[in-house]
């Protein structure tokens, strides 16, 4: 239960980058999500997709073998005429979400977009059948973690039951470790894991481990092409140093962070003490 008390905290690090990393997205006109509005934001995605393989000379002699055969069956032909189903907005959505080409501002933009047509459930349902049905990709569980911290947000927006939102930020936690398992170094999972836990009461004794991950995330973008997100990382690290009332390494970590990201307006208002 202290975890639920703490899940009123959790919600806030759903919308941390919104406010702190990334602009917010306009309103949405509609009351339901369109495929319009996700098309911009999933459409830089599909141009980034690889060319289909050329097609074998066995494989191409197989679909003529078909392609007679179901000229011989009028009923095969029927079948093969009718025209695939059209991609749903949420489809385009979570095919965003979960693309290895996708950057993460335009996820940002997606999940912006999911919450404002009021679309979370169906976006949880549709990332609960893709780890059934992609039970290798570490995206899957990832954002379904991400999705479930957003419907936590909801939910305290509008009044509901902390346990609720408990329940919700438990799940949360589950999936980000189901994505670490398959990949230890996603970037996604890591970071809004540590986010949660750094809300988490201090009863449940977890503040060093927050500080020990974020100090090994820090270490790992050091590797890796910087992003802006990265910021945040040393937002929360510095966070955290001043809950546990060492306000001069706070201070140090926030510098540190403004000197690798000069612009990030979240490094500049901790030094600026807001």
């Amino acid at each position: 239960m202290l975890i639920a008390l703490g899940i009123t905290c959790v919600a806030g690090t759903t919308v941390y980058l919104s406010r702190h990393g990334a602009p917010h997205s306009p309103a949405a006109n509609a009351e339901t999500l369109t495929n319009q509005e996700i098309l911009m934001t999933s459409k830089t995605v599909a141009l980034k997709e690889k060319s289909p393989r050329p097609i074998s000379e066995n494989a191409a002699a197989g679909a003529h073998e078909s392609a007679a055969g179901v000229a011989l069956n009028p009923a095969l032909s029927d079948q093969a005429a009718s025209p695939a189903p059209a991609p749903t907005a949420i489809s385009r959505a979570i095919e965003t979400l979960v693309s290895t080409n996708a950057s993460f501002l335009q996820k940002h933009e997606v999940w912006n977009q999911l919450r404002k047509a009021g679309q979370l459930d169906q976006a949880i349902a549709a990332l609960k059948q893709g780890i059934t049905d992609h039970p290798d990709s570490v995206f899957y569980p990832a954002e379904l973690g991400q999705a479930q911290l957003q419907k936590a947000e909801v939910i305290l927006e509008n009044g509901g039951k902390i346990s609720e939102m408990g329940i919700l930020g438990m799940q949360a936690d589950q999936n980000f470790d189901a994505a670490l398992e398959l990949d230890p170094n996603n970037w996604e999972a890591q970071f809004f894991k540590v986010a949660a836990m750094s809300h988490w009461p201090l009863e449940l004794n977890k503040s060093e481990e927050v500080v020990q991950r974020l100090s090994r995330l820090i270490d790992q973008q050091e590797k890796m092409s910087s992003e802006p997100q990265f910021a945040q990382s040393y937002v929360l690290l510095g966070n955290q140093y001043q809950k546990l009332g060492q306000p001069e390494y706070a201070a140090a970590t926030w510098r540190l962070g403004a000197q690798k990201f000069p612009n990030a307006p979240s490094l500049q208002a901790k030094l600026n003490g807001e």
